[in-house]
């Protein structure tokens, strides 16, 4: 594999001495165009990039990733911004992803599948996520979404800022059974209904992750680039 990069939406992973990175698209909705005061948008900011835009580039890099090896990104994050409708307290954010896969040219001898970018899910189902948390502020503490379990992390107190406990909507899903929770299943059962706040906290929010390269992956990845498109949408509640 070669490596991983990453840009705000999209991510790419590589093979063999696998290079990854994530690119950032953002898709945002409007509620009503003819009426500014309606709109919905969301801007992404990074550690490299703290200016808020449409995408990051570069967030998440790693060199040299052979199967086994996991990248834990300390310190590296795509920060979400919303801006809601004025009767608006809450929006929710979906994050979902694709991914298409490059074969290099000219093609390693050790490389046992040639054409691996006409069935780039093979390769995204041994991109382990090993680590996937969601943070945003209410009434000016952190709160926290593992996205693994699905689970909120609260604090004590009556009142929460959104149902209770775990939601497997927030819960990336085996969906293919192999007992691991990939880029494949992220693309096929998305996280949704995240909350992005306003009344009691802030609009802004936080998504990291870890990734790690399976050890049981085979020749057919050497040399390839596995290139991955986070998307973050937001709406209304």
């Amino acid at each position: 594999m070669k490596g991983i990069k990453v840009k705000g939406i999209a991510l790419s992973l590589v093979g063999l001495l696998l290079v990854a990175g994530i690119m950032g698209t953002v898709y945002a909705r409007t509620e009503r165009p003819s009426n500014p005061d309606h709109k919905v948008d969301l801007k992404l900011s990074d550690q490299d990039e703290p200016e808020w835009q449409d995408g990051v580039s570069a967030t998440w890099t790693a060199t040299n990733m052979a199967p086994g090896d996991e990248f834990a990104f300390d310190g590296s994050f795509v920060k979400l911004r919303g801006k809601f409708p004025k009767k608006v307290d809450v929006g929710k954010v979906n994050i979902s992803c694709n991914y298409t896969v490059e074969e290099e040219s000219p093609q390693t001898e050790a490389d046992t599948d040639p054409d691996t970018n006409d069935h780039p899910d093979e390769m995204a189902k041994y991109m382990v996520i090993t680590r996937c948390i969601y943070k945003f502020t209410y009434q000016e503490e952190v709160w926290e979404i593992d996205c693994l379990t699905g689970e909120l992390a609260t604090i004590p107190g009556e009142e929460t800022p959104v149902e209770e406990g775990y939601d497997d909507r927030w819960q990336v899903q085996d969906v293919d059974g192999d007992g691991m929770q990939t880029f494949y299943d992220l693309k096929e059962s998305p996280l949704i209904n995240l909350p992005l706040l306003r009344k009691g906290g802030g609009k802004e929010a936080c998504f990291e992750m870890s990734v790690r390269f399976h050890e049981d992956a085979g020749n057919e990845f050497q040399g390839d680039t596995f290139n991955l498109t986070m998307i973050y949408a937001l709406e209304p509640r």
